[in-house]
């Protein structure tokens, strides 16, 4: 229970607790977000992965 406050952010205006990470579609448990060697989500436990691109008329990184 010692790094659960690095996986939850407090929204001290509304009073709202959010998760950083995103959930797993496959298995509903919390993803890891890797840099290298290729910006991506990935779920250690079913090894789902969600890889990261730039389109180019969002200007800014999407889902694949």
């Amino acid at each position: 229970m010692a790094h659960v406050h690095k996986r939850y952010e407090y929204d001290y205006k509304t009073g709202k607790i959010r998760l950083k990470n995103k959930i797993c579609p496959r298995c509903s448990r919390i993803m890891a977000f890797h840099k290298h060697p290729v910006p991506r989500w990935h779920c250690g436990y079913c090894n789902y992965t969600d890889f990261l691109t730039k389109s180019p008329e969002a200007g800014g990184k999407s889902s694949s």
